[in-house]
Formats: C-alpha cells, sequence, structure tokens
C-alpha cells in the first residue's frame, strides 16, 4: 500500500506540471498573436506611406518630365517619339511593306536603334522627322518583266500576268509560221529610272507584231530565194534586166539560159551564197565566166565579165566580190548573164532573185 500511494503521488505531481506548462504556452501563444497583428499593422502603415510617397514623387516627375525614345541612326540622333510601337508599325506599313508598283522589296541598310528616357515636358517629339530619317535609309529593289525573243529583249511590261497573255497571244498568232523562242525573264534593278523602259502591254505587243511581222515576211523571202535547200542570199548586182530567162533572140540559137542585167563596166560582182569555185576563164560565147558550186547539185554562173579575181577551186563567202560586169563572148553591151543550175540544167533565176 505505502508503495502504492508513492506512486500516486508522482503521477499527481507530473499532471500538476502538465497543466502549467499549457497554461503558458496557452499565454505565449495569445502574446505572439497580438505582437504579429501590431507589427503587420505598422509595415502596412509605412507601405501605404511609401506607396503614396512614391506615387507623389512620379506625380511630379510626370507633371516635369515625359517619356519618350530617343532614336538614333548609325549613332546618330535624329529625334525623340513618344510611342515606338506606333513608328515601328508605321515603319513596317509605309516602307518595308510598300504596295508601290513594281517594288519587289524594301529594306533598310542601317536600323534605327531606341533608348527609353525621361525628357522636359517642355521638349518637342519630332515624329515625322524621324520616320523622314528612317525612310532615308530604306533602298528598294525594282523588279520588272523583259519579254524576250530568241534571247533578244524586246519589251519590259508591269507583271508577270501581262507578260504571259502577251506570249501565248503571239505563239497562238505566229507559231504556225515560226519556229518562235519567246520566254518571259525578271530583271531586278535598284534604279527607278530603269522603270522608264517599261511599255503599256498594248504597246509592247504592237512591237512585237511589227517585228514577227517582218521576221514571217523574211522567212517567205528566204523560202521564195531557197534552190534544193540553198539560199541564195544576195542578188549579185544591182541594175536593169534586159533579157529573161527563156526568151528568144537573133543572137542566141535557143532559148536564154539566164537572166541579163544591165550595169556599167566594172561593176563589182558578187557571190550569191557560199560555195567553190569550179571554174574560172574564157567559155566560148559566156566570154569571161565563173561557175560556183553551192552544194545538193545548185550551181551558179556569171557571165560575160570584164574581170575575174577568182580562181577554180578557191571557196566564196555570200556576198564576196569574184568579178567585174563586161561585155565579153558573145554580147552586145555591158551586163551580167547570170545562170542557176539544178543538177546541170539551167532554171529560172527570177524564180529566186530579182522577182
Amino acid at each position: 500500500m505505502p508503495n502504492l500511494s508513492i506512486h500516486n503521488l508522482k503521477m499527481l505531481i507530473i499532471c500538476s506540471i502538465i497543466k502549467k506548462t499549457s497554461r503558458k504556452k496557452g499565454v505565449c501563444i495569445f502574446i505572439l498573436k497580438k505582437k504579429i497583428k501590431h507589427y503587420t499593422k505598422e509595415v502596412l502603415k509605412m507601405l501605404n506611406v511609401v506607396a503614396f510617397g512614391a506615387i507623389f514623387i512620379i506625380a511630379i516627375v510626370l507633371l516635369k518630365y515625359k517619356p519618350v525614345y530617343k532614336v538614333t541612326i548609325s549613332g546618330e540622333e535624329v529625334g525623340y517619339v513618344t510611342n515606338k510601337m506606333e513608328l515601328e508599325e508605321k515603319i513596317q506599313k509605309e516602307i518595308l511593306e510598300s504596295k508601290e508598283a513594281n517594288v519587289a522589296y524594301t529594306k533598310l541598310n542601317c536600323e534605327p536603334e531606341y533608348a527609353f528616357k525621361f525628357v522636359s515636358g517642355l521638349e518637342e517629339t519630332n515624329e515625322e522627322e524621324v520616320f523622314m530619317a528612317i525612310k532615308e535609309q530604306a533602298v528598294t529593289t525594282y523588279v520588272m518583266y523583259a519579254v524576250t525573243l530568241n534571247d533578244e529583249t524586246k519589251a519590259y511590261v508591269d507583271s508577270i500576268e501581262e507578260a504571259q497573255t502577251m506570249v501565248d497571244e503571239l505563239k497562238q498568232e505566229y507559231d504556225q509560221d515560226l519556229e518562235l523562242d519567246i520566254a518571259i525573264s525578271q530583271t531586278y534593278t535598284q534604279n527607278v529610272e530603269e522603270l522608264n523602259v517599261l511599255e503599256p502591254i498594248e504597246v509592247a505587243k504592237t512591237s512585237f507584231d511589227e517585228t514577227l511581222e517582218t521576221m514571217v515576211e523574211e522567212k517567205k523571202e528566204k523560202e521564195e530565194r531557197t534552190v534544193n535547200g540553198i539560199y541564195l542570199a544576195v542578188q549579185p548586182i544591182s541594175g536593169t534586166i534586159t533579157s529573161r530567162y527563156a526568151s528568144i533572140s537573133r543572137l542566141r540559137s535557143g532559148a536564154h539560159t539566164g537572166l541579163d542585167i544591165a550595169a556599167p563596166k566594172g561593176t563589182p560582182i558578187k557571190v550569191v551564197t557560199s560555195g567553190t569555185v569550179t571554174f574560172s576563164g574564157w567559155n566560148g560565147a559566156y566570154g569571161k565566166c565563173i561557175k560556183v558550186s553551192h552544194g545538193n547539185g545548185v550551181e551558179t554562173w556569171y557571165a560575160h565579165c570584164s574581170k575575174l579575181y577568182v580562181e577554180a577551186g578557191d571557196t566564196v563567202e555570200a556576198g564576196e566580190v569574184i568579178g567585174a560586169v563586161g561585155t565579153t563572148g558573145n554580147s552586145t553591151g555591158n551586163h551580167l548573164h547570170l545562170e542557176i543550175r539544178i543538177d546541170g540544167e539551167p532554171v529560172n533565176p527570177q524564180n529566186y532573185l530579182y522577182r
């Protein structure tokens, strides 16, 4: 029993200590909460004072100064602007994305630099001057569309659509007569004055029509002057036709085998196209005569010459002078007797020359 009483006494003491400790802890927590609340109020008061002071200072600053962006180009100050974003949008829209005709693209040689700062409220901003200074840094590249014929530029037009339409029309109109090599290419320039070569599509089309009509005529003439695939490019002389092919004369035993063209003595005689001289010398009634072979069985004869400038075996080019007009052989006056022969048989020279 005594031992039990001592144990109970110990337990009572422990419980008493715990109760006292709990009461003290509760008191401490209460005091701590009260102090935190007090300091929080003080801090909020101080923050309010600081915020009010800051607002007051900012208000004073704004009354005396204003925020701007200083703009510099290549390190040189060009002015102040209030709104940087508005300026950049204007640069993009009016300079870099210009809708001006024939503009391929535009870039700035030097980008503007911005620095935020406060300046006196009396300081004037100059947005337009700044914009114009930036615009002066712009380099514009223009595009034109060149329409070429056989690699030679014949016209410049504004748009690829116009150029393509014109090419399609020309090919449809002329391709049956000509093997056209018409192409479109882009041409770029930074010199706006070069745009002066641009032509309205109607003018360009007219110019092409004239060129192609001339080409059609030249092709037709070339075809008319082609013998067995050999083009007779040059008339030997200019003069008056005095006797035609197949004509009859008391001076000849049969029909005329060539064409007589009267010209002063010594007039240069040109070979009609390239070839090889097969004969140069005296040829009976033909007098001094030159014969030139041009291939494909085609041969030309030049008779009654006063002088011969080539020899058999010589190679000659179209238009080369090979002799001079005279009246040698069976002749009554100065003239050239011209013959064209195919496989040895004479044909009418006027089918191809002097039409």
